[in-house]
């Protein structure tokens, strides 16, 4: 606090049990707790912002199966950590620290002012005791450096887009948020996955198997007589895991059904045939014409 705003701060400080009451008294009193809190603020020991500095962020970029399956991935990090050089004592190896003559090796100092005696951490040696005379050439006696590591990130299996971990490197922490990829094969809805299977109306027409990809191996898909367009298959167990819970999701196959742009003169008469003997067509098909005894196909 500064101005009237520390008086005041100094006043609520003042102990209610002393018997001073003089304004002196007082006066030296806010005296001493500037002094003090001021040669805090500027100590090793003050230094807030050291203390509870923000752990580094970091961005990692996944594929698809990488964040569904999990993987221990290899990331280099840039942080400040103890000093490989001098192990953090600030030296430089070799060379010897000189005890604090100001505190006498104590890392405390006592602070007279008037009636009071307090002691706070030492001023010369920010409360180690000792003075460092040959600073670390890499740290500059700070005991710690920016270092560049290489670490290896487990990543849990069934992460997704966005989502933050929190790792210890070293004596620090970094957050790493993952970034996921797009599949070109899978649509993800939480440990669900979603994909396409393409199939010929001759299997869609009388059922058959299909070969479609998973996320851990290719599946056989058994085709059901008179499947529809987008109708799903659910293949339970073969999705993602849970990464919150047990078991894994499920893996929904939509069903497409694929059209032929071009027939053979075989394929035009059979379909032909067939469209002769539709029965809920709304409109008309093109080769067939209504006759009177029904359809006929213009080819014949």
């Amino acid at each position: 606090f500064t101005g009237p705003q520390a008086e005041r701060h100094c006043i609520l400080a003042f102990p209610e049990s002393s018997r001073l009451r003089g304004a002196a008294d007082i006066e030296n009193w806010c005296q001493l707790q500037r002094k003090i809190f001021g040669e805090f603020s500027s100590s090793s020991f003050g230094d807030f912002q050291s203390v509870f500095s923000q752990p580094q962020e970091y961005i990692m970029e996944l594929t698809f199966n990488q964040a569904a399956k999990g993987v221990n991935k290899e990331f280099t990090v840039n942080i400040t950590d103890t000093c490989e050089r001098c192990d953090g004592k600030g030296n430089e190896p070799g060379t010897k620290m000189q005890n604090c003559h100001y505190c006498g090796g104590s890392g405390m100092e006592t602070i007279n002012t008037g009636p009071f005696v307090m002691r706070s951490t030492c001023r010369r040696c920010g409360g180690r005791g000792s003075i460092i005379t040959t600073p670390c050439v890499i740290c500059r006696g700070a005991g710690q450096a920016k270092q560049k590591k290489k670490v290896v990130i487990p990543v849990p299996a069934g992460v997704e887009d966005g989502q933050t971990v929190r790792m210890p490197v070293g004596k620090r922490e970094i957050f790493i948020t993952f970034r996921v990829q797009k599949s070109p094969v899978f649509r993800r809805d939480g440990a669900d996955i979603h994909s396409d299977l393409f199939i010929s109306i001759a299997q869609a027409l009388l059922g058959g198997t299909a070969r479609a990809q998973g996320l851990y191996e290719t599946i056989n898909v058994t085709i059901p007589p008179g499947i529809q367009t987008d109708q799903k298959i659910r293949m339970s167990g073969k999705g993602i895991p849970r990464i919150n819970s047990y078991g894994y999701g499920d893996h929904y196959i939509h069903i497409k059904i694929r059209v032929p742009k071009r027939l053979t003169s075989r394929q035009q008469s059979l379909i032909l045939s067939y469209a002769e003997d539709e029965t809920d067509v709304e409109g008309t098909v093109n080769g067939v014409t209504n006759t009177s005894t029904g359809k006929r196909s213009t080819g014949n």
